[in-house]
C-alpha cells in the first residue's frame, strides 16, 4: 500500500505549537507477515549465536526463544507505523525532515536533530 500523509501538530513547552505533515506506513497483511517472520528468524538465530557466549549462555538463549513470538504478535498487529515527520521545529524555527518510527498513535514524541528536544507529536482531526 502507499504511504499516507496526515496534518499533525509539534510542540514542545512554552513554545507556540506548530504544523507539520507525517507520513504514515500502512502494512498490507503480507507485508506485516514478512516484518513479523523477519523478527522472530533473528530472535531465534541470535538465541543460537548466543550459546557460544561463556556465562550469558544460560541466560540470553531462553530470553530471545520466549522473545521471538512476543515480537511476531507485536510486529503483525502493527496495522501502521510512522515513518518521518516533516515540519518546522517548534525551539529552533528551521524547517526539518525527522525520521522516526513506531505504531501510529495519536499522540507520540520525536526528537529535533538540531536542538535535540523532545517534541510532543499530536495527529490533528482529519475532517
Amino acid at each position: 500500500m502507499p504511504d499516507r500523509s496526515v496534518p499533525v501538530r509539534l510542540s514542545l513547552g512554552s513554545e507556540p505549537p506548530t504544523q507539520a505533515t507525517a507520513v504514515i506506513a500502512d502494512w498490507t497483511v503480507l507485508e506485516r507477515l514478512r516484518r513479523a517472520a523477519i523478527g522472530l528468524a533473528l530472535c531465534w538465530s541470535l538465541a543460537g549465536v548466543s550459546l557460544i557466549i561463556p556465562g550469558l549462555h544460560f541466560v540470553l538463549p531462553p530470553l530471545l526463544l520466549l522473545a521471538g513470538p512476543a515480537v511476531f504478535v507485536w510486529r503483525f498487529v502493527t496495522r501502521a507505523s510512522f515513518k518521518e515527520v516533516k515540519g518546522v521545529c517548534p525551539r529552533c524555527k528551521v524547517e526539518r525532515t525527522l525520521g522516526m518510527s513506531g505504531k501510529e498513535t495519536d499522540e507520540t514524541n520525536v526528537f529535533c536533530d538540531g536542538c535535540g528536544n523532545q517534541l510532543t507529536l499530536r495527529v490533528l482531526a482529519v475532517k
